[in-house]
């Protein structure tokens, strides 16, 4: 009990200093802004940090690996994470002093959240008609509310796309069928989707295991057409190390990270 005491008494501590810091940032920024505006300079946005967002979980619900997050169009954020990475070992450590495992239940893979933090869907995991990923990567919440999500295992060649109710909708490639960059069937490893409203198509960054982007039309998955580095074939000849020194290599590296369609209809892809 003393010691818990004292580890309560400790965490208050911890907040007033990180509470000071961040006020004496924020009015840092809030003073670089005016000096700015003085001098007739335009700075970039500031961010900050919302400690109470989003609201506490319901039904004892705890987040493994967060490794997606998508807005749509009515401000509502969406994340897919890993329960798999919520093992036991990991929610006993969670606490000081542990707790036990029955304290928490890992919310399911996909959460919605409105605008002031609350939990208005949640879906996800191995289902009727299709395979869920191993180790999904990357939630996209397309222009008509549809959500698609890929997967980074070895065995994830294939990515998903469901209503916003988690109804299942399209399934393109199929797990463990990934034949290499030059697979007009599969994918291997996608890392993201993104989707164009004007062509209706979905960008796919295929991604840790090929090194490549795919175009498939949104509606029936069929792929339209694909490339890699400089619009290249894609090769999946190992590169070696990076070398800062030498002339920029005609392929991807891996992974293909994302790639997304800009205004000016550029597309953008990391590596």
């Amino acid at each position: 009990m003393l010691s818990q005491l004292r580890n309560r008494k400790l965490w208050v501590g911890v907040a007033g200093v990180v509470l000071f810091a961040a006020l004496a940032l924020g009015q840092s920024a809030l003073e670089r802004s005016a000096a700015a505006q003085a001098e007739g300079l335009t700075w970039g946005p500031i961010f900050e940090v919302d400690p109470l967002w989003p609201k506490p979980l319901p039904n004892n619900w705890v987040i493994g690996a967060a490794i997606g997050v998508s807005v749509d169009e009515w401000d509502h954020v969406w994340i897919v994470h890993r329960e798999a990475t919520l093992n036991a070992g990991e929610i006993e450590a969670a606490a000081d002093p542990p707790v036990a495992v029955d304290c928490c239940v890992p919310a399911p893979p996909v959460l919605e959240f409105d605008p002031a933090g609350n939990v208005k869907r949640h879906w996800g995991g191995p289902g009727e008609g299709f395979e869920w990923p191993r180790s999904n990567h990357g939630i996209t919440v397309d222009y008509k509310g549809n959500v698609w999500i890929g997967g980074n295992d070895r065995e994830d060649a294939h990515i998903l796309k469901f209503t916003r109710n988690g109804d299942f909708l399209l399934q393109v490639g199929r797990a463990g069928q990934g034949m290499g960059s030059n697979d007009m069937a599969n994918f291997s490893r996608v890392a993201e989707i993104s989707v164009d409203p004007l062509a209706n198509e979905a960008y796919v960054a295929d991604g840790y295991g090929n090194k490549r982007v795919v175009v498939i039309d949104a509606d029936t998955g069929e792929f339209k057409r694909y490339w890699g580095a400089y619009g290249n074939v894609p090769d999946d000849a190992d590169l070696g190390r990076y070398d800062p020194r030498a002339a920029p290599p005609q392929q991807f590296r891996t992974p293909v990270h994302c790639a997304e369609m800009s205004h000016d209809r550029l597309l953008y892809v990391c590596d």
